[in-house]
């Protein structure tokens, strides 16, 4: 058998405020949007009876991240998430010039856990969180 990673997704409550964030200070592009998809199919594979859900895909990074707005069922908050947690806590994006992305980012209010660390030889990293309290790591390889 053979795959390619396709798309992460997102649940989220408000859809333009996530969708700003990631197209305008993290430069990823609208792939598709669609407002209401519902259906027996849909709610058969979200396993939620009756789901109609606004989804926008996005595209960057040489990877997508699918965006649902749930309007049935209505989802819950939870508490964010420590590291240590199981299950999902990060995703990772590599740029350059991490101190750039880090001050640009800091500047328009985007709230990062800690400067810039230089976690080992050539690899400098952080963590932010998207308006939803989602964690996104940057990290920066070097070259040596």
């Amino acid at each position: 058998m053979h795959g390619n990673w396709h798309h992460l997704a997102l649940a989220v409550k408000d859809m333009e405020a996530v969708k700003r964030f990631y197209c305008q200070l993290l430069d990823f592009e609208v792939d598709w949007e669609k407002e209401n998809v519902a259906g027996e199919a849909f709610s058969k594979i979200v396993s939620l009876p009756h789901a109609i859900a606004q989804i926008v895909m996005l595209r960057g990074y040489g990877a997508r991240l699918e965006l649902f707005r749930y309007h049935n069922p209505q989802g819950s908050d939870t508490s964010p998430k420590r590291q240590c947690d199981c299950g999902y806590t990060h995703f990772a994006l590599s740029v350059t010039d991490i101190w750039n992305w880090y001050n640009t980012l800091s500047s328009s209010g985007v709230v990062f856990h800690c400067p810039p660390q230089n976690l080992r030889l050539g690899v400098w990293v952080t963590y932010m969180n998207d308006p939803e309290g989602n964690t996104i790591e940057l990290v920066e390889y070097l070259e040596k």
